[in-house]
């Protein structure tokens, strides 16, 4: 044994050094939790303080959010409140009464059957309008069905297709002479329409008991618009046994108003349109003042809720007015004269042209008008018969009238004979402008 150590000693100085690392460890440890403790202190403190001033933020900001919908609901409540309407501006001359020399000389003279530069004159105002309508005074079935004039009428087709080329969207085919081509005549036109021209409307005849059965309705700037028309005879023809669908003719057989057909006719439109206009083939020929039927269907057709009445079939001039209730006002031209025609007086060379805007309300479903005309038309022919031009009041001249038919037969055609010719006939209501210039 080697007694040159002693082991007790050595223990004891392992204690010692024992005692200062546990010393140590513990100074460590409470310096530790120290910092622990500090570091959980301070992010605590900027906890509350981050969420103090993120509580006041979002407080402002939402204050500043309320005061900005409280400013924009005055604002709105300073606005004018919305409304749900709508407009559309119409163009509508009257007889388009096609006498054989108006197109056997123009092809004759042209080679061709392109008849657009006899409506040349007018052409811009059907086609910077909404909704441009024409009444198609003559059938005009073509070739096959034989070509004539007066008495009993029938033009080429191409005739339809220069008068769509000029910007119609409206014939009315229902007239005294619906069949001088006879049923299969009138049948053949309203077909070749459908066909040719399906965006073209045309009322009051018909090519099949289905077409007769469906109502007429363009939609017009988001405005439904209900078209129908009526004539009151078919000069002395009768459409065949069971066939009394084809024309809508607002007579009985002993002359008395067929109040049925017009009821079924327009019951029938109203239910899928907002607005309607009707176009009525009435009246005497070259009478310038309404007859006693007219002014009763008049009345009649507001009272069912029509908005515009356009009448044709006099030849001349017509008066002008509006008929006004509580809960309606209709628009009615009485006549509108011819629009062209081969007929050789001053008085049957004046036609009109209707315009003005309709405004629509869907909320209170109700029209009401402005903007409301009469354009005197005038046709002029050359002396040798041979050249045909619609014309207005617009580019109406002496000039022409110096060379006007009418001219040559001892008639005043002037310019100031129409301007008084016109102020005669359509005067008493200052809210339609008759424009003479």
């Amino acid at each position: 044994m080697n007694h040159s150590q002693d082991p007790r000693p050595l223990k004891r100085t392992e204690r010692i050094a024992a005692m200062k690392k546990k010393r140590q460890r513990r100074f460590i440890t409470f310096v530790t939790l120290g910092c622990v403790l500090v570091a959980c202190l301070f992010g605590a403190g900027w906890f509350w303080i981050r969420s103090k001033n993120r509580t006041s933020s979002l407080s402002n900001k939402n204050s500043l959010v309320a005061s900005s919908k409280t400013n924009h609901a005055l604002e709105q409540s300073a606005m004018p409140p919305q409304t749900n309407s709508s407009s559309f501006t119409f163009t509508g001359v009257g007889d388009n009464l096609l006498h054989d020399t108006i197109f056997v000389y123009y092809e004759q003279d042209h080679g061709n059957r392109d008849f657009t530069p006899i409506y040349e004159m007018t052409v811009p105002y059907f086609q910077n309008t909404d909704l441009a309508y024409c009444n198609f005074e003559t059938v005009c079935a073509g070739d096959q069905f034989g070509l004539s004039g007066y008495p009993a009428f029938n033009g080429p087709t191409e005739m339809m297709d220069s008068l769509v080329a000029s910007g119609f969207d409206w014939f009315s085919i229902s007239s005294n002479h619906s069949l001088d081509a006879g049923t299969e005549g009138l049948k053949y036109e309203k077909a070749y329409i459908q066909q040719h021209f399906p965006d073209l409307s045309a009322t009051g005849a018909y090519a099949s008991y289905e077409d007769s059965q469906q109502p007429v309705v363009r939609e017009v700037n988001g405005i439904r618009v209900g078209l129908c028309g009526f004539t009151y005879g078919l000069n002395g023809y009768t459409v065949p046994q069971g066939m009394e669908w084809l024309i809508d003719v607002y007579r009985n057989a002993d002359g008395s108003i067929n109040y049925a057909l017009i009821d079924q006719k327009l019951d029938a439109l109203s239910t899928v349109s907002d607005v309607q206009i009707v176009a009525m083939h009435w009246g005497d020929e070259y009478h310038n003042e309404p007859n006693e039927e007219q002014r009763t269907l008049a009345q009649y057709l507001h009272s069912k809720g029509v908005e515009v009445i356009i009448g044709t079939h006099p030849h001349v001039l017509q008066p002008v007015e509006l008929i006004e209730s509580q809960d309606q006002t209709t628009l009615v031209y009485y006549s509108l004269g011819n629009f062209i025609s081969a007929q050789d007086s001053n008085e049957t060379m004046v036609g009109g042209m209707a315009n003005f805007r309709l405004n629509y309300d869907f909320n209170t479903q109700k029209a009401s008008f402005s903007e409301m005309q009469l354009i005197p038309t005038i046709t002029w022919i050359s002396l040798d018969l041979r050249q045909y031009r619609t014309t207005t009041i617009h580019e109406y001249n002496d000039e022409l009238a110096a060379n006007h038919f009418v001219s040559a037969k001892g008639m005043d055609i002037s310019k100031a004979w129409v301007q008084q010719y016109v102020s005669s006939i359509i005067h008493g209501d200052n809210r339609i402008q008759v424009v003479l210039e």
